[in-house]
């Protein structure tokens, strides 16, 4: 069914433009209803005669201010502070109360309260834990008798001691059996809630194992590859630099023969921990495959990616290695600027041929690839497939 939107427009008025907020204000309006309805049997009594109305304008003031009182503190915002902002307990002990006094004052139809009072327990089940279902049964039971017990020796005139223990033992019974009904419901969701969020962490853990590598923590190929296609898109958009680089652990094989390798796996993880503390929030880094890792800077352009790297290869040459404080790596990396046009081959290719010749120049280093002609648009660049550039000192990308 379609909302109007002058409904739509009236109800964020009223109940908030927050969602959170408009959920609470709406539990707290449907509660209203028990209001409404004791009001409606109490006003009957009163046309029947069963009932003075002033009695029954007081009860009428004691409910409006109860509900007013508690909607306030909701659509406020106050009641957020609490584990349930919808102060579900607290204002389920008043409307019972106000209910009893109701029951009490209200004549020959009291016994049509009963009905309110279990609607007042089973709206509840809903958000209060198990114990508190109880407690709203036994707060229940317990006003029910002292109402009972003032009916039965000290109201005027005195209501037939027969008819209230016919409401005691039915009104007990009943609302002690909602209340454990109410307590089994309420278990029963705490159960699914349970279950459900047991549910969503083996979901954000099946996740992780998907798109991260369960060595280093860092994110692995797959879902690098997707996050360079959504960052290749999103600077061809706005028209912003995009620098990828492809770094490489100096003789990686030479510390697994020779340290073994839990000294090589524990190598990637420093290397990993460093590559996490030196890159900025929005940076990405992935191990791309064995030693090799991938680093990508959205907005960097070539020369500030280098001294993200220098930086990266400086501080990684000083790093001591667990147990072996002799132990000292270093790594090679090659640089490449996405060019409008170039596919993800193609960068991390330029990327791999700028690593390559770091290598080949005595490896400890880093290398920035020069644009590629072949793209599209770069036609008539004359520069080398890449190029190397001094090394930076200092600064931050």
């Amino acid at each position: 069914m379609h909302t109007p939107p002058w409904l739509t427009s009236l109800w964020h008025w009223f109940a908030g433009e927050d969602p959170v907020l408009r959920r609470h204000v709406g539990f707290c309006v449907g509660s209203a209803q028990l209001y409404v309805l004791t009001l409606a049997v109490m006003w009957h009594a009163v046309w029947l005669g069963y009932m003075p109305t002033e009695v029954a304008r007081l009860i009428t003031w004691l409910m409006v201010c109860t509900w007013t009182l508690v909607f306030a503190l909701v659509r406020s915002g106050w009641s957020r502070r609490f584990r349930d902002p919808v102060l579900t307990m607290p204002h389920a002990m008043a409307a019972i109360f106000n209910t009893v006094v109701a029951y009490a004052l209200l004549g020959p139809l009291r016994a049509d309260i009963f009905v309110l009072l279990a609607q007042s327990i089973a709206l509840t089940m809903f958000r209060v834990r198990p114990r508190q279902s109880l407690l709203l049964g036994l707060w229940a039971i317990g006003l029910m008798g002292a109402a009972q017990l003032w009916l039965g020796l000290w109201a005027t005139p005195v209501v037939d001691p027969v008819v209230l223990v016919s409401h005691a033992v039915v009104g007990g019974v009943t609302l002690w059996a909602l209340a454990l009904v109410a307590m089994w419901v309420a278990e029963l969701r705490e159960k699914i809630a349970a279950q459900a969020q047991r549910l969503q962490d083996t979901l954000g853990q099946v996740q992780a194992l998907a798109t991260t590598d369960m060595l280093t923590g860092l994110l692995n190929r797959r879902q690098i590859e997707q996050v360079m296609a959504d960052e290749m898109a999103r600077a061809a958009r706005a028209g912003t630099p995009l620098s990828v680089a492809v770094l490489d652990l100096d003789h990686f094989k030479r510390i697994n023969d020779l340290y073994g390798h839990r000294m090589g796996d524990e190598v990637l993880r420093r290397f990993a921990g460093l590559i996490k503390a030196e890159l900025r929030a929005l940076d990405h880094s992935a191990r791309w495959g064995g030693e090799e890792f991938l680093v990508l800077m959205p907005h960097v352009e070539g020369d500030q990616a280098l001294v993200a790297l220098e930086r990266i290869r400086q501080k990684l040459s000083e790093l001591p290695m667990s147990e072996h404080e002799s132990l000292r790596v270093t790594l090679s990396a090659g640089l490449a600027v996405w060019q409008v046009g170039e596919s993800l081959e193609q960068v991390i290719e330029r990327a791999d041929l700028a690593l390559y010749e770091a290598k080949h120049a005595g490896r400890n280093r880093v290398a920035l690839a020069a644009p590629s002609p072949s793209v599209p648009g770069q036609a008539g660049a004359a520069s080398p497939v890449w190029a190397q550039r001094p090394w930076p000192q200092g600064g931050a990308a």
